[in-house]
Formats: structure tokens, sequence, C-alpha cells
């Protein structure tokens, strides 16, 4: 049975790496057509105002993404274990759960407008409004994409990131040409989750029957023990990758802000072109811990594969960064070129630190937030007393990044060698 279960995973991991990469760079090129969209159409301020509070909600929708990691995580064991029973009645619980605390984030991030706004230097306090709903409604989505992930649907995944990746360009940017800014931006990417919602009940429908009430506790519980210590890593990861929009919107002035969210945007492409190996390789590795088959092969095959996507992507990013500038944003972002290779060396190895975490977190050795947690202090620390200039902020990413990718391999190695993984 294990040598079975081993070889579908086998088979799955690079097939479901080419589909799972169709499907993010799908929506990717939609996500960077919105982006391009809007580099053209809004001024440059306000650009960097869109990009300063995206990076927030990736910050402060850091509880969704611990949910989905461990949701994952607890819907590849019930996979392995064949109960479809508990799969069906544990997803119902979950997406009532998501409606409340969607509500709850919606309505702190109204409440807590006005500080925000003064934190972030932006006077346009309803902005805020639009914003906070369409952080509430993400949540709806968490529980559906973990399932996908979870249960290898990876097809279904594929077909469910392109949709939303449509939605995401089409209802914001429809909203900006009828004048609504920024605000409208929101909005719309809102409106594209709704859209999407009912689409990837659809695709989960297979993996479902009817049952009665069962007991969902242990599920639960398992959910909540494991979402503890991925809280903390999630948290650091999204502060690693966000911070330092933040800082620059506090520190700099709009346009700088505004040519730097250029440059982040810009790398970013390098991000989720390559993290698709890390979406095939969790569950999938997490089934075959669940199972006590071995791991670690095709861990090292994986990690290869991620390191060729890193290389490639970097290599690109330093030899054509002028086209790239231009191609999407046009002459009013040149100021952003000068940065790109250089942050392009941040965003590769971020991806292989998101690599090596999420690898721990699937074998369950959730300690590694003890590498984590102290870089992004760091990172935080240095980012504060050293913003003289945009070049300054991009190296303080490449050092702390660096260092905590390089203890990581250390880690592994150590581990390796007294047999432990």
């Amino acid at each position: 049975m294990i040598s079975k279960i081993y070889t579908k995973v086998t088979d799955v991991l690079l097939s479901g790496t080419v589909v799972v990469t169709i499907g993010i760079l799908t929506a990717s090129f939609f996500s960077y057509l919105l982006q391009f969209f809007l580099g053209r159409t809004l001024s440059v301020e306000e650009y960097g105002t869109f990009n300063a509070l995206l990076s927030l909600m990736y910050l402060v929708g850091v509880p969704s993404g611990v949910f989905a990691t461990a949701i994952i995580k607890v819907s590849s064991e019930l996979l392995a274990k064949e109960q479809f029973g508990k799969l069906t009645s544990l997803f119902r619980r979950l997406i009532l759960y998501f409606v409340i605390i969607g509500a709850i984030s919606s309505l702190s991030i109204i409440l807590l407008r006005n500080i925000l706004s003064n934190y972030l230097n932006i006077s346009q306090t309803s902005l805020f409004v639009a914003f906070g709903l369409f952080l509430g409604v993400s949540y709806i989505m968490v529980a559906p994409n973990a399932y996908l992930q979870g249960l290898l649907r990876f097809k279904a995944y594929a077909v469910q990131a392109g949709f939303i990746g449509f939605f995401r360009f089409l209802f914001p940017s429809l909203f900006v040409l009828l004048g609504f800014g920024v605000i409208g931006v929101f909005a719309g990417m809102g409106l594209a989750v709704l859209f999407v919602f009912p689409l990837s009940l659809l695709l989960l429908k297979k993996n479902f029957k009817k049952v009665r009430k069962l007991d969902l506790s242990d599920s639960l519980t398992r959910i909540l023990r494991f979402s503890v210590p991925v809280l903390f890593i999630n948290f650091g990861m999204m502060f690693l990758n966000n911070v330092d929009v933040i800082m620059v919107k506090k520190f700099f002035s709009s346009t700088q802000a505004g040519h730097y969210a250029g440059t982040v945007t810009l790398g970013k492409i390098l991000l989720f072109g390559a993290s698709t190996v890390t979406t095939v390789t969790f569950p999938q590795i997490s089934v075959l811990y669940t199972k006590g088959a071995g791991y670690f092969e095709k861990f090292k095959k994986m990690f290869l594969l991620q390191l060729l996507l890193v290389f490639c992507g970097v290599l690109i990013f330093t030899i054509f960064p002028r086209v790239l500038t231009l191609l999407f944003f046009g002459s009013t972002f040149e100021n952003s070129i000068a940065y790109l290779p250089r942050f392009s060396l941040f965003v590769g190895a971020y991806v292989l630190v998101n690599f090596f975490i999420l690898f721990y977190l699937a074998i369950e050795r959730v300690k590694v937030v003890l590498f984590l947690l102290p870089a992004t202090i760091i990172q935080f620390i240095l980012l504060n007393l050293s913003h003289a200039n945009l070049i300054q902020i991009i190296n303080v990413n490449i050092y702390v990044t660096f260092a905590l990718l390089l203890s990581l391999g250390a880690y592994t190695v150590f581990l390796r060698k007294k047999e432990l993984l």
C-alpha cells in the first residue's frame, strides 16, 4: 500500500507542478495585467498607495494563510486515511467559521481606519472601508483553496486560479475606468472573490458525500494546534516579504514609494512563478510523512527544481531590467529600473526560504520558527535604522534573507547527517 501511494505521489509531483504552474501563471498574468493597467492609469502616488495597502493586506491577512496551511495539512491526512465523510463535514464547518472571521476582520479595519491612515500617510480614510470589506470577503476562499491542494486536485486548483485571476483583473479595471480610483480596485477584487466562490464549491463537489453529523473535535483541534506555530511562521514570512513596502511608504515621498512599488511588482513575478514548486510539494510530502513513506529523496529533487527556477528568474531580471520595466509600466516608472536586478536577488532567496519552511511544516518540525522570527526582528530594526535611500532598503532585505537561507540549509544538512530526516 505504501509503495502504491509513493508511486502515485511521485507521478503527481512533476505533473502537478506543471499543471499548477500553468494555473498560477495564468492567474499571475491577469494579476500583472492589472498592475500594468493600474501603473498606466493611476498616478504614481496612487499606485504607491495601492501597493502599500496590498502589502498591509498580506500582513493583516496572516491568519488566513495560517489556517490555509493547517487545513492543507489536515485535509491531506484525511485523504490518506480515506475519511471523506469527515472531509465533507469539516469543510461545511470551516466555511461558517471563516464567514465570522471575515466579518470581524472587516469591522476591525474600518474602526481603525483613522489610525492606519495617519501611519501610512494616506489622507483618504474611506479607502480603508473598501479595503476592509475586501479583506473580510477574501476569507471565504480559504477553505476551498486549501482543500483543492490538500486533496491533490491540482487541475481543479489551476482552473480556479485562472478564473479568479481573470475576474480580479476585469472588475477592478472596470471600476477604475468608471472613475472610482483605488477604492474601485479593492471593491472590484472583492466582487471577484464572490464570483469565483460558487465555482470552487462546484469543483470540490466530487470529493464530498452526504453525511450525518460527525464529531469533528479531533480535526478541529488538530487544525488549531498546527495553526499556533504556523501563525508565527506565516507572520514571519509575510513580514519578511512586505514590511519593506510599508516602511518605504512611511519614510519616503509618495513618488519614491510609487517607483519602489513598481520594482516590487515586477520582482514578485519571480515569486509567483517559482513558488509553484512549493505549492505542489507541501501537500504531497505531508501525505508521504503521514503514511511513513520516505520523503527526503523527493525533497531533494524538488529543491533542485526550485533552485533552477530561481536561478533562471534572477538571471532574466538581471539581464533585462529595462525591457521588463518599460514593457509593464512605460517611461513613467523608469526610475524603478536600477533597483530591479538587486531586488530579484532578495525575491529569489525568499522563494528558497519559503520552500524550506513549508517542507519542515509538512513533516511537523515547527521549531523552524526559531530561525525565522529573529530574522524578521533584525530586518525591522535595520530598516528603521538604515533607510537613507531605496538601495539600503533592498540591501537590508538581501542580507537578512540570505543569512536566513544559509541557516536553514545548514540545519537541513545537520539533521540529515544525524539521520533525523
